[in-house]
Formats: C-alpha cells, structure tokens, sequence
C-alpha cells in the first residue's frame, strides 16, 4: 500500500510539472512545427509523409504516426506530456524489479523533479515517446520476454535512430547470440517498410533519415571549435537551410550527404580540435559541468553515478551499461544537449539510485 501511495504521489507532482509547462508552451519550434505538427496533419489529411506537398524523411515516422491519430481539438504537447508521466511509472517499476521500493523511490523521484524531462514533456518532439519505449523494453528484457522485447526495440528505432545501436551495444556486454539476433531482427524488421518507402520516393537507401549528416556536422565544425569550452557541443554555431526549404526544394538527401562530408573533412584535417569538442561533450555527458538551464537534478545524478561506477555497483540482468554506452556514444559523435540524452537519463538514475541507496549488488 505505501509502494501505491509513493508513485501516485511522484505521478502527481511530475504531471503537474508537464502538464503545466505544456499549458503554458504555446509557441512552437521549427523543428516542432515542420517537421512533426506538419507531417501528423498531412498524414490525418491523407497526403502522406510530406511537408508543404513534398514528400520528406526528416525524421522517423513513429512520432508523426502517433500524433495523427490524435483528435483535432486536443493539443500534441499534452500527449508528450502523458508520455512523460507515464516515463515515471514506468521507471518506478523497472527499479522496482532491479533493486526494490528504496530504488525504486530514488529513481521515481528523480525522474519526476528532473526539469529536464518536464521541459521535453511540453514539447512536441521525439523524447517522451522514445523514453518510454526505452522503459517498456528493458522492463520487457529484465523480465527475460525476449520476442516483445524485440518489438518495442524495433519501434523505438522508428522513433529515433540511435536504437538501432542498442543491439551492438548488448553485445558487448552479453555473449549470448541468439538474444542479440532476435533484438537484431526486430529491429531491422521494423526498419524495413520505412526504408522501402524512401527507396521508392528518393531511389536511394534511406534507412534512417535525410538529416543524420547535418547533426553529425552541428557538433563537429570549425564553427562550433572556436567556441569557448562550455559552449561546445551545443551545435549552435553552424546555420543549414530550412527544414521546409530542404524538403519543398527536393535537396535534404544532398544537403546532409555535403554536411557529413564537412564534419568528416573537419575532423581529419584538425584532429586536435576534433578531440577537443569532443571532449567537452564527454564533459557534458558525464560531470556536474552542465551549459545553462539543465536539470540541477541531472549534474547531481551525474556525480552519483559515478560513485556507483567507482565502488562498481553491477545490476544482475545486464541494461544499464549497454543504454548508457548508447547515450555516450551519440552524444560525443552527434551532440550532447540534454534533449539528445534525456531519454537515457532513467538508465543514468538507476545508477544513482544505487548510490544512494547504498547497495553493493542490485537484485532482479
């Protein structure tokens, strides 16, 4: 009965928190607007995966999916901001089964007074649904239910590429090949439609998106290296065309092709200043050294955990290490801006949890 009472008391104050900002965002980013309000309206009118009439693969095709089916008259904003929520419960529960109630309390905690995940849960963007997703399948996983599990993961690759990593990442942490392959195929089977639709309208293989290469460059620039240490990796320094601009002109597929090529050319020609920008996005990552406006609770959390790393807190069912390996690695080659690596952050709580909690081992 406690157990009851704690998470409806962390469900109460994080929904108040989300729902809040999202009654109070009423201004939209361009990136919400174009490519995802846009696109859902598009999809509801039956003209397909386009912005302004032309057809795009900017972005994964789960999120605009599920905002389409919303009604009309009810806000986007306000689903993330149930996504959000429900991020709590879910982390709540994984904790539960990792490490029991203390653990579990940290974590919800934690995730319910996190701003960072407040702030996204008012935003019409990829975050809450894919953190969910990523919540469903390691509870999904812990529970040793390998073929939903392989599902869940497929779906969030739909939602954000960077699932399609995970697998790898789970490799290196288990010897078990047969697992690997079942989460491998789940996430190539979902892949597969959506790669075929960009093969029909772009006739090329298009298995992620048209924008890969210019979030590659947004960290990696001559631009972005001039900036002082704290700003770096924020990848505000580099300009690119328009979202509409690039999909109505027909060139998203050129554009990011050219950026990648830029971010590839820079860093072999100045080594020196790639390591450096990457270095302070491995700062950003994984010390309290945060850039202005990011969650006080994630800089603790970061501390935390790496006191767990230290005194080599482990977790039975391997999760925690290959998700955060995730986290790591796209935000050193891509960025490391809070909205990139906030869906992680559950997995980056359960280590401080521990910490907190003081266990030496957690239990499944």
């Amino acid at each position: 009965m406690d157990t009851v009472k704690w998470i409806l008391g962390l469900l109460l104050v994080g929904a108040a928190l989300r729902f809040g900002l999202a009654y109070t965002t009423d201004d939209l980013k361009d990136d919400e607007r174009y490519r995802y309000v846009e696109i859902a309206r598009n999809l509801r009118a039956g003209e397909g995966f386009s912005i302004k009439g032309s057809p795009t693969a900017q972005v994964m095709p789960l999120w605009p999916l599920a905002l389409s089916r919303l009604p009309s008259w009810v806000k986007p904003n306000y689903l993330a901001a149930a996504l959000s929520t429900l991020a709590i419960a879910l982390a709540f529960w994984l904790a539960h089964k990792l490490g029991g109630f203390r653990l579990a309390l940290a974590v919800g905690a934690l995730m319910a007074f996190d701003l960072d995940q407040a702030r996204l849960g008012a935003r019409i963007l990829t975050e809450p649904l894919f953190t969910v997703l990523l919540l469903t399948f390691g509870l999904l996983w812990v529970a040793r239910r390998l073929l939903p599990a392989a599902l869940v993961l497929g779906l969030a690759t739909l939602t954000r590429p960077e699932a399609f990593l995970i697998p790898l990442a789970f490799a290196l942490f288990i010897r078990n090949f047969k697992s690997i392959a079942v989460l491998a195929c789940g996430v190539l089977i979902a892949l597969a439609p959506w790669a075929w639709r960009n093969w029909q309208t772009f006739h090329e293989f298009i298995p992620f998106t048209t924008t890969g290469g210019i979030t590659a460059h947004a960290g990696m620039n001559e631009e972005e290296a001039r900036l002082p240490f704290r700003k770096k990796g924020d990848g505000q320094a580099a300009k690119y065309p328009h979202a509409t601009d690039m999909a109505m002109e027909g060139s998203e597929r050129r554009w990011d092709k050219e950026y990648l090529a830029r971010a590839v050319t820079f860093a072999r020609e100045h080594p020196g200043e790639a390591l450096k920008l990457t270095a302070a996005k491995l700062v950003r990552l994984w010390t309290p050294l945060q850039r202005k406006g990011t969650s006080a609770v994630f800089a603790i959390a970061t501390l935390l955990a790496l006191w767990a790393l230290l005194r080599r807190v482990r977790f039975v069912v391997p999760l925690v290490g290959p998700l955060l390996l995730v986290m790591t690695f796209v935000g050193a080659a891509f960025l490391a801006i809070p909205r990139y690596r906030a869906p992680y952050h559950p997995f980056l709580f359960l280590l401080a949890g521990a910490a907190l909690v003081r266990r030496e081992k957690m239990e499944e």
